[in-house]
């Protein structure tokens, strides 16, 4: 029987069709990707202020750190480093192929006060004033962690174990599971700042995690978490904000105006001062200006700031424009304005 030319074409174009699927499946399936942690603190916690007999007086605090990344953070010990002394830390990166690679991260080091050893450059605590006159910058003596699971954040995340994988303070391993956190309390050695000889007022307390970007992460950028804080010796600690972002900004009111409008608006937030400017971020169509900001209000609690707010008049799209607004250097409420046609 004959066969019609076209029937040869049909089976050889059906045959390369089938073999070009077969290799992009087989190039999908050795595709291998990194697992890396994903460090990220939570806000600082269980605040106090501690005089002492002497005069002196302690800002202590509890700290959290947890992992949500697509794999463990585990550090192994290395060898010892014959100029320091100190104990090689190399951090194990997991692959999605089952593989993992070893890479130098830092150091170990014997912590007597908690009897077991750390890891060096984990964290980095300051105290920063934001409205405080008299004050200064202080930053915490605690660089040093034994990194476990302790605390259990979001079982929920892809590879998150239901029970602690790193549930002692090893020697030779130590990690944090997906999901997991590592808290260290307050009443811990090292979990404090001295407040000694410095002003009341407010202040924010930064907690920043691999402050010298020696872990493999998948993100650097979420790193940092931050507390506003209103201390008063002997012993009040009032929190003023505890989101983790410390905008000292809190609300503005009308949050909206029209094109070619004047407003004059109230904001409301912590730490202000005079000669603070109010400017407008982020949004499209006509820029909203801010003149005549005066301080209102200042008190120990929420502060005032008036301002006259002009929309100039120009033309935009149909859809409104909606702009961040900043007081100072530090607060920005998001979203926070809308300028209508």
């Amino acid at each position: 029987m004959s066969t019609h030319p076209s029937q040869f074409r049909s089976v050889a174009f059906g045959s390369l069709a089938a073999w070009v699927v077969t290799l992009a499946g087989s190039a999908m399936a050795q595709t291998v990707v990194d697992r890396p942690p994903n460090l990220k603190p939570l806000p600082a916690s269980n605040l106090s202020l501690v005089a002492d007999a002497s005069g002196g007086s302690t800002l202590r605090f509890n700290t959290t750190s947890w992992n949500n990344g697509t794999g463990p953070l585990q550090l192994e010990a290395g060898p010892v480093d014959t100029g320091s002394g100190k104990q090689q830390v190399l951090q194990r990166v997991f692959l999605s192929d089952g593989t993992s690679f070893l890479r130098l991260s830092g150091y170990f080091e014997w912590h007597p006060a908690h009897n077991h050893f750390h890891f060096d450059d984990y964290a980095l605590y300051t105290l920063q004033p934001v409205n405080a006159p008299g004050g200064s910058e202080r930053t915490g003596s605690k660089t040093t962690f034994c990194v476990m699971d302790t605390t259990k954040i979001d079982a929920s995340l892809p590879g998150a174990p239901a029970q602690a994988a790193y549930s002692s303070c090893g020697q030779f391993v130590q990690g944090m599971s997906v999901g997991w956190g590592d808290t260290y309390g307050s009443h811990l050695a090292g979990q404090e700042i001295d407040f000694t000889a410095n002003a009341d007022g407010i202040y924010q307390l930064k907690i920043e995690i691999d402050p010298k970007k020696v872990i493999i992460e998948s993100t650097e950028t979420d790193n940092i978490s931050c507390v506003l804080l209103n201390i008063k010796k002997p012993s009040t600690v009032t929190v003023l904000d505890s989101s983790g972002n410390c905008s000292t900004a809190v609300s503005i009111t009308p949050n909206t105006a029209q094109v070619g409008t004047t407003v004059q608006v109230t904001i409301t937030g912590y730490g202000f001062s005079d000669g603070m400017t109010v400017s407008f971020e982020g949004g499209n169509g006509p820029r909203p200006i801010a003149s005549n900001v005066r301080l209102a209000s200042d008190t120990a609690t929420l502060d005032m700031i008036t301002a006259t707010v002009t929309v100039p008049s120009k033309k935009h799209g149909s859809r409104n424009p909606v702009w961040d607004v900043r007081v100072g250097p530090g607060g920005v409420l998001p979203k926070a304005f809308t300028v209508t046609q």
